[in-house]
């Protein structure tokens, strides 16, 4: 039993030896770089919509509903200009 011991006692460094300088090299390595926040291409004026993300609902989801309707709105006053002018 004895002898076992003796022949596993230097593996066993040997095993935590490389552990360590893997976790060194880890622990030293550049961390990554944060991932760029993809914003939405919406409408500056509905920004404050998506606080509604804080009380529970899905305020992108709202944001992008009003973007959609202003957007026809703007549409329509212009179709609508346009027929004045002419």
């Amino acid at each position: 039993m004895n002898k076992v011991m003796n022949q596993t006692g230097p593996l066993l460094s040997a095993v935590c030896l490389v552990g360590s300088l893997g976790l060194g090299l880890t622990a030293c390595s550049k961390p990554e770089p944060p991932k760029p926040i993809v914003s939405d291409t919406g409408r500056p004026e509905t920004r404050s919509v998506e606080a509604a993300n804080a009380v529970g609902y899905n305020g992108t989801a709202m944001r992008q509903k009003l973007d959609k309707a202003l957007d026809a709105n703007d549409a329509q006053t212009q179709k609508m200009n346009q027929a004045a002018d002419q």
